[in-house]
């Protein structure tokens, strides 16, 4: 398994239970990841070399690691992005227009994942297979 900072090990946890329910091998795929860690600043990358302001969470395949800014943030949306940049290393997921885990960007708005995981996750799961 990957080296996952403390604040997101029942995250990536949840995360494997949650591909498991549409017949992926959370446990088999996590290991191709080395890292998840929480950083003060995202790292310049291949597909961001210019510029990492702004930028929340990223994946790296040169460095087999997804990094997310340390802020502040609710529960379900620290979970929503770390879905999202796991979305993107392990099943080339693209950004979607619209209310998603996969939208371009993690909403702000107080409370939105919490109350809507229940929609969102079956989308994310569904896209998830589907690339599979």
């Amino acid at each position: 398994d990957p080296v996952v900072d403390d604040q997101i090990t029942q995250i990536v946890e949840d995360w494997k239970e949650d591909v498991s329910t549409v017949g992926l091998d959370g446990n088999e795929l996590i290991k191709r990841i080395d890292k998840i860690k929480i950083v003060e600043r995202i790292p310049i990358g291949l597909f961001n070399s210019r510029s990492t302001d702004g930028v929340i969470g990223r994946f790296d395949y040169s460095t087999r690691s997804i990094y997310i800014l340390a802020r502040k943030y609710e529960e379900h949306q620290l979970k929503a992005l770390v879905y999202h940049e796991i979305g993107h290393y392990l099943f080339n997921l693209n950004h979607t227009d619209g209310e998603y885990i996969m939208s371009t960007y993690i909403s702000e708005d107080k409370g939105y994942y919490k109350n809507n995981w229940d929609n969102l996750l079956p989308k994310y799961l569904e896209k998830c297979k589907e690339s599979r």
